[in-house]
């Protein structure tokens, strides 16, 4: 599925803008802050229904606007989302359509698919679990409507399980009625556990490969699922715990995964080109996953990573542009690329 047209409404700093694709690859070109990287934003977000930067999805909105749009056109299908401000609060409201129909957001995510690469992809290692965990979430709802579904449950039952855990902390709840929000957070943490296993298992057996395609000599690469499994035994385990801490302590949301380099974890051991080279090749292993999952090409989005690259590893990404349309953000035009022009 191509991206064929894009239109920005009060998206970041685009308060109208509308621009037209190749199938094959394009170069967003422009100075730094001229909103390149918002554009690669907006796309993901269709993809997803999540920001790759935004905490509050207010921030989306053009400082002086109230909504923003974002409408995609593939060459079958018209994607929209929009984000409308509640209040003076962080509040907001999204609502997206395909064909002009209104969708619920489990069934929106993953409709297109795409594989963003940008120089802060780095954080997947030098930064926190929760942004690993949201990296895996921004791949796993594109393959499932269910897992996407399934994700905003469990997150609204860890929320209410919380206040819950306090109240009991405090005295004005029984510990009984632990139970009823037991049973909802292990049905649906155990699902989720699952998909995401599903995935580690699919780049542990292939990232090695990959890695050592980018890189000259023979490296083992692993990645390890540091699962927070949930369970019965678990949930009991450490249930006068989770009351002492007024917060759930078992489950998904605190999952996290490692990569390791030659036996070491390479966000304590690794030099900045070993840690670039292993996001490369788990963004390859995360084309792959999606390919296999949905059967067809994701479209490829690059923003401003040549920069980063040596000739090596250039000539490794220009590979994976071949037979996918790639959109890539750049200050230049780079010498070693054919594509069609947008000029910002």
């Amino acid at each position: 599925m191509h991206v064929k047209e894009i239109v920005l409404k009060n998206f970041r700093n685009h308060t109208d803008l509308k621009l037209t694709f190749d199938s094959n690859i394009n170069i967003i070109v422009g100075n730094n802050g001229v909103g390149k990287t918002n554009i690669l934003e907006a796309i993901h977000l269709i993809a997803t229904t999540k920001s790759i930067k935004a905490k509050y999805d207010k921030e989306l909105i053009n400082t002086e606007k109230d909504f923003c749009t974002i409408t995609l056109f593939t060459h079958y299908d018209s994607l929209e989302l929009q984000v409308v401000k509640k209040d003076l609060s962080n509040n907001s409201s999204k609502k997206v359509k395909i064909n002009k129909t209104p969708k619920a957001l489990s069934k929106f995510a993953g409709y297109f698919n795409c594989v963003l690469f940008t120089p802060s992809d780095i954080e997947y290692i030098t930064g926190s679990p929760s942004i690993r965990r949201k990296y895996i979430d921004s791949i796993l709802v594109q393959v499932s409507t269910e897992y996407k579904k399934n994700l905003n449950l469990y997150t609204k039952a860890v929320r209410q399980r919380n206040k819950l855990l306090q109240l009991i902390n405090e005295k004005k709840q029984s510990i009984d009625q632990l139970d009823y929000w037991n049973n909802v957070i292990l049905k649906l943490g155990e699902y989720i556990q699952k998909y995401r296993y599903d995935f580690f298992n699919f780049v542990d057996n292939n990232i090695d490969e990959f890695n050592n395609q980018l890189n000259k000599g023979n490296h083992k690469v692993k990645v390890n699922y540091l699962i927070n499994k949930i369970d019965s035994a678990r949930l009991e385990q450490y249930k006068y715990t989770e009351i002492a801490a007024k917060s759930t302590l078992v489950g998904p949301h605190r999952d996290d995964f490692e990569i390791m380099f030659n036996g070491n974890n390479i966000a304590y051991f690794g030099s900045r080109g070993q840690q670039r080279t292993a996001i490369m090749a788990l963004k390859l292993c995360e084309i792959e996953y999606i390919k296999l999952k949905k059967q067809e090409e994701p479209v490829l989005l690059l923003d401003d990573i040549f920069s980063e690259l040596d000739d090596d590893h250039k000539n490794t990404v220009l590979e994976t542009l071949k037979n996918r349309q790639t959109i890539i953000s750049s200050t230049d035009v780079p010498n070693f690329l054919n594509g069609h022009i947008i000029k910002l």
